[in-house]
C-alpha cells in the first residue's frame, strides 16, 4: 500500500474504487443521472462525449502539489497527516491501472441490474456503459505526477477511448514529455495574480505561481484542444474577471470555461455556502470576459453551472 490507511479508509467512504498502489476510480454524478433520469453532464452538451460511458479516474488519488481550498477531495492535512507521508512506493504499469480501472467501473455498475428488471434503467443504455470509451483522468490528485502518462494516454487511444486530461498546470516538464497528446486538455486556473494564488491554491512552492505561467505559454504547442477551466468562486475571484484576459492572451487556449465552485465535500470546512455562485453570477462572468478578451459565449449549462468561451462558432466534439 502506498498511501497510510487512513487515507484509504477515507477514499472508501467516499465511493472512491481503488485500482493498485496509487490510482482510482470514482462514479461520476452524470453517470447515475444519465443512466436514470437521461440527464447529462455539459461535457456532452458541449463536446459530445457519452456520460453514461464515461470512466472518472486518476493515476494519482492522491498525490498533488497544491492543497486548494476548493478542493472537494480529501486532503492528508483533512486527516492530521503532512503531505510527505502520503506516498511512498512505485509505480503501477499503465495497462494494469487502465485494466484495473475498467474492471472497477463494472463492479460500479452491477448495482444497476435490478432497476432494469425495473424498468428505470435502459438496458441497451446499460450494456453500453459496461463498455466506457472516455476517461476523465481528474478525479483527485495531480495526474501529471504520474511518470507514465504518455504512455497511459497512448495506452486508452489503443482502446479507442477519448481522453480528457486535467492538469493544474505546474508540472509544465510532464507536459512537455507527454509522446501522446490527451483528446482534450484542461489547466485549472482559479487565479489571476501571484497573491490571489497562493491564498487559494496554496502550493507547496509559491514558485509553482510561475510553473503555471510557463504551462500557459505552453499551451501553443498542444496540437489537441485545450481549455482553461476557471473555478468561479464567489469571495475570491469574480469581482475583477478582466483580470483573467492576460492568462488567457499568454496561452492560445480553445476554450475558456467558467464554472460555479460547488460547496461539496471537504471544501465545505474551508468556504461557505455563500462562495458557491448562482448560474446568473458565472454568466455575468463569463460576460465580462468574453468583452475583454474577444472570446464568444457558445454554449451554456444551467445545470452546470458553466459558460464556455471560444473564438470557434461551435465546440470540436468527440461523438
Amino acid at each position: 500500500m502506498a498511501y497510510p490507511p487512513q487515507l484509504f479508509d477515507a477514499l472508501r467512504k467516499q465511493k472512491y474504487h481503488l485500482v493498485g498502489r496509487h490510482s482510482s476510480v470514482k462514479k461520476c454524478k452524470w453517470l447515475h443521472e444519465s443512466l436514470v433520469r437521461d440527464k447529462v453532464c455539459y461535457k456532452q452538451k458541449f463536446y459530445g462525449i457519452r456520460s453514461h460511458r464515461c470512466l472518472q479516474m486518476t493515476p494519482a488519488v492522491l498525490s498533488c502539489l497544491t492543497h486548494c481550498i476548493y478542493c472537494w477531495r480529501v486532503m492528508p492535512e483533512d486527516l492530521g497527516l503532512k503531505w510527505d507521508e502520503t506516498f511512498k512506493g512505485g509505480w503501477d504499469e499503465p495497462r494494469k491501472i487502465i485494466e484495473g480501472c475498467i474492471k472497477e467501473q463494472i463492479r460500479i455498475l452491477t448495482g444497476y441490474k435490478d432497476q432494469i428488471i425495473r424498468g428505470k434503467v435502459s438496458k441497451e443504455k446499460y450494456e453500453e456503459a459496461l463498455n466506457p470509451n472516455m476517461a476523465a483522468i481528474s478525479l483527485s490528485g495531480e495526474p501529471t505526477l504520474y511518470p507514465k502518462l504518455g504512455e497511459m494516454l497512448k495506452s486508452f487511444q489503443e482502446k479507442k477511448f477519448t481522453t480528457f486530461l486535467v492538469t493544474s498546470g505546474v508540472l509544465p516538464e510532464a507536459l512537455r514529455r507527454l509522446d501522446s497528446e490527451p483528446s482534450q486538455l484542461y489547466v485549472s486556473i482559479t487565479a489571476p495574480d501571484y497573491e490571489t494564488y497562493k491564498k487559494v491554491n496554496r502550493p507547496i512552492s509559491p514558485r509553482l505561481w510561475y510553473s503555471l505561467m510557463e504551462t500557459l505559454e505552453l499551451m501553443k504547442s498542444f496540437k489537441c484542444p485545450k481549455v482553461m477551466r476557471i473555478t468561479a468562486i464567489k469571495s475570491i475571484n469574480m469581482d475583477h474577471p478582466e483580470d483573467f484576459s492576460r492568462l488567457i492572451d499568454l496561452s492560445d487556449f480553445t476554450y475558456v470555461e467558467v464554472k460555479a465552485y460547488m460547496h461539496l465535500g471537504y471544501s465545505t470546512g474551508r468556504l461557505e455556502r455563500s462562495d458557491m455562485p448562482r448560474f446568473k453570477d458565472v454568466e455575468k462572468m463569463g460576460g465580462r470576459i468574453s468583452e475583454s478578451t474577444g472570446y464568444k459565449v457558445i454554449r451554456k449549462c444551467k445545470d452546470s453551472r458553466v459558460v464556455l468561451l471560444s473564438r470557434l462558432k461551435k465546440p470540436i466534439t468527440f461523438d
